[in-house]
């Protein structure tokens, strides 16, 4: 199977056997040299060059057939533009004429409003005393004709149809400006007839202008919150450098309270009035403007519950979670991106990402603006048989309809999904980068240079830290730190005579077993034009692969995180070892249910865990293909095992907490400044902001494309080292102490020749043995558990009898 080709491509130092590796070991050179890589799916790469190009030539096209003007100006019957057409230049403002009713107005305002029938008019009426054009709904009057001759033409029977259609005057009613362009009806007047208007024909253009207008005005916070989130995540991965343990137990609980008040703010809106639209809570939040009436309830209960599950399985996962195994993967990636040797390009790395990403979008909008504004006026709407009635010279249809053409509505979705694949693959190209970058940088020999921290240290010290002195195990320590129990001494001759010499940990979160020192250290220099290689690399050889890659991982997103959470739940490990140990003894309805989880989780792991990021990293090391990456990545890292399999992805939960607290920060600081500057509250003011809400949703929107550029940058660096590390471990066994940094050093050493034998063991099964052996065990002993519940009167409640159980 997979493990057999595996083995058999391992090959003695500077030769290449089988499939061509990324770097193959040279004796004469420092570095591994890069052999010419191989173009992979290429059918995808033309698929996504093509789709690319045919999203910049739409917009191209629309550009000259578009006018964006079109979507934030209302139309009246004629289908003249409200103050840009010339007609209408001197009109700018669009009002909604009253239909016409046999039971006529209801006080001042009409009882229904006629959407068909709008008007240009120079400014919103206040009152009764204004009269305004209202086109009127046709009247259609057909009549039946006797035969006749006419011509020396006989005819048996003719159709005689007159349609009447007319522009009458109609009194207005008191109106109010809304988004600065329409006429709606007084909402303190009327309330009825203001919701049948914005809720109606003005719901999405009122979004669209209210946020472009917000944007204009609220551009400066915006910017504010983008360099706060950049200059927090500088702040965050710097305090990883020294308190590693403090900073991630700290974020780990401050980011699950955030998401439980986040969740809370959303679910007590269920209690105010959406109505009332001048509430302090209705004001600042963002359902409460995207939605209208009892769908602000419905979307707030929705969201709330939803972030409150979030919020759960982030407490579960909180309370689980082991920080001191993660502490090692964290020192050896903080070593890659912010070690001297690697100079400003991992700094400069997720302000580049960040700033790109934000250039994409504000392209991607502005295309697909002028793409929906591509439309045309149809004044042809009178048919007979379906043949329209053509406009003549002397007399034209008074009534004009909007269309889209139907190749124009096709385009609109292609570039919609275009988009969304474009920016997938955007960030996917960020993280194949990132790890080019970091496997360049473990593959430089490295040199050893004077620990910048050194320090005095004793002779038995230092021959306890190199594991020299007779060890001597059960010894007991307490009150010095965290470590709870035994722990190993080592016995050393010093010099007045032998000492027990017993490592102590660090005291407080985060505290390790033995912390580890040495005088000498390793330093790496990152290769010249790293990142170049590698954006050139992906381009021009991987393009098709991280194309189609991206497209899968969005797709199995959910699934992958629905493992997660129900491992979060159960507070079982997320990584590791995928072997299912079962207790057949465990017989509680508790620990049956758990075992089926966790056999859920083997699952949706061994069919959806493969198209994560990882097959990116196996791209960059094999220059393997789409299918051959995401087939070989999931299960390279589970037949690793030991430490590479345990910490594997551990970085993941701390990703997405440093984000949420970010972001949280950032939105917080944003919603702060927008509510409490005068100038932003001022309706009189050049920067009044009408929507504080949305902008606030868009400062912290963008706010966490920052800092996810930031925490992806240290998650990704540290799955390439462990990934790199069980690659070169396999291919170049030999080489392996002349390349790896002392931190993965530290971490890795007992396995730094070969592998834990115990992994090959467990994991020599095809894809889906796993899954198929513990789903064949775990129905057994539910079988057999129901069978003794029958047989034996003895036991009365055979379910609830026993421990807890999990599949690991």
């Amino acid at each position: 199977g997979r493990q057999a080709s595996r083995q058999s491509s391992l090959s003695a130092p500077g030769v290449a056997v089988g499939r061509r590796s990324w770097l193959a070991m040279s004796e004469e050179e420092a570095t591994f040299p890069r052999p010419a890589r191989t173009t992979t799916d290429v059918g995808c790469s033309c698929l996504f060059i093509g789709v690319v190009g045919g999203m910049v030539a739409l917009s191209v096209a629309a550009f000259f057939q578009g006018d964006v003007k079109r979507l934030t100006h209302g139309r009246d019957y004629h289908g003249s533009l409200c103050g840009i057409d010339a007609v209408v230049k001197d009109k700018p403002f669009l009002y909604y004429c009253g239909a016409p009713s046999p039971t006529g107005w209801q006080g001042a305002f009409p009882k229904h409003l006629n959407f068909k029938s709008m008007s240009c008019v120079s400014e919103c009426p206040q009152n009764e005393s204004m009269k305004v054009g209202c086109l009127l709904h046709a009247n259609v009057e057909p009549q039946m004709l006797p035969g006749a001759t006419s011509n020396n033409i006989t005819y048996v029977s003719t159709l005689d149809v007159e349609v009447t259609q007319s522009v009458a005057y109609q009194r207005s009613y008191p109106t109010e400006i809304h988004l600065g362009s329409y006429c709606v009806p007084n909402r303190t007047l009327n309330y009825n007839l203001y919701s049948k208007v914005v809720e109606g024909p003005l719901k999405a253009v009122s979004q669209f202008n209210g946020a472009v207008s917000s944007i204009m005005s609220a551009w400066l916070v915006i910017l504010g919150a983008a360099v706060l989130a950049a200059v927090l995540g500088f702040v965050f991965l710097h305090l990883l450098k020294s308190y590693a343990g403090l900073i991630l137990y700290i974020t780990l609980w401050i980011g699950t309270i955030m998401t439980f008040f986040i969740s809370l703010y959303f679910l007590v809106g269920i209690f105010f009035d959406p109505v009332n639209e001048t509430g302090l809570y209705q004001k600042s939040s963002p359902i409460f403007y995207l939605c209208v009436g009892a769908e602000c309830r419905f979307m707030s209960a929705i969201v709330g519950l939803v972030v409150l599950a979030i919020a759960v399985c982030m407490l579960f996962q909180t309370l689980n979670e082991n920080i001191d195994e993660s502490i090692g993967v964290i020192a050896a990636a903080v070593d890659c991106i912010l070690g001297d040797g690697s100079g400003l390009t991992f700094k400069l790395q997720p302000i580049l990402q960040a700033l790109g990403a934000t250039v994409l979008i504000c392209a991607l909008c502005i295309g697909f603006a002028f793409i929906a504004s591509v439309t045309r006026i149809e004044h042809n709407l009178m048919s007979m048989n379906g043949v329209y009635v053509q406009d003549q010279t002397f007399a034209k249809s008074l009534e004009a309809k909007e269309v889209r053409d139907w190749y124009w509505a096709i385009a609109l979705k292609f570039y919609f999904f275009g988009a969304i694949w474009l920016m997938l693959t955007f960030v996917s190209i960020c993280q194949y980068v990132i790890s080019y970058v970091v496997c360049e940088w473990f593959f430089v020999e490295s040199e050893m240079v004077d620990n910048p921290h050194n320090s005095a240290l004793s002779e038995p010290l230092k021959q306890a830290i190199q594991n020299r002195g007779k060890r001597v195990d059960g010894v007991r320590v307490k009150g010095v730190d965290k470590v709870q129990g035994t722990r190993a001494g080592y016995i050393e001759r010093g010099p007045n005579g032998k000492v027990l010499v017993v490592p102590l940990g660090e005291k407080g979160p985060g505290g390790r077993d033995f912390i580890r020192f040495d005088e000498k250290v390793t330093h790496k220099s990152l290769p010249f034009l790293a990142v170049q290689r590698g954006i050139m690399s992906c381009l021009f050889h991987h393009l098709g692969t991280v194309a189609m890659g991206s497209l899968f991982s969005l797709i199995t997103s959910p699934f992958r995180g629905l493992s997660e959470m129900i491992k979060a739940f159960m507070g079982s490990p997320s990584r590791g070892d995928l072997q299912s140990g079962f207790d057949e003894d465990d017989r509680t309805t508790r620990g049956l249910i758990l075992a089926g989880m966790g056999l859920l989780t083997i699952f949706l792991d061994e069919v959806f865990g493969r198209y994560s990021k990882n097959m990116y990293i196996d791209v960059v090391l094999r220059s393997s293909s789409f299918s051959v990456a995401s087939a070989d990545a999931h299960d390279f890292i589970a037949d690793s095992g030991g430490a590479i399999a345990l910490l594997h992805g551990s970085m993941g939960t701390y990703e997405v907490v440093g984000v949420v607290f970010i972001t949280a920060i950032c939105t917080v600081a944003s919603s702060v400044a927008l509510t409490s500057i005068p100038a932003y509250n001022d309706e009189k003011s050049a920067y009044f902001v009408s929507n504080p809400a949305i902008m606030t949703v868009l400062a912290g929107a963008l706010s966490m494309l920052i800092s996810a550029a930031f925490m992806s940058l240290f998650n990704m660096a540290a799955d390439s080292l462990l990934y790199v590390f069980a690659w070169a471990r396999q291919e170049h066994a030999g080489h392996m102490r002349k390349y790896t940094p002392s931190p993965m050093m530290h971490l890795l050493g007992r396995e730094l020749e070969e592998k834990p034998a115990l992994a090959l063991q467990a994991n020599a099964r095809g894809r889906f043995t796993r899954f198929s052996h513990a789903a064949t065990k775990y129905k057994d002993v539910v079988m057999s558990t129901m069978a003794r519940g029958k047989t034996s009167p003895s036991e009365e409640r055979p379910l609830l009898s026993g421990g807890l159980s999990t599949f690991r």
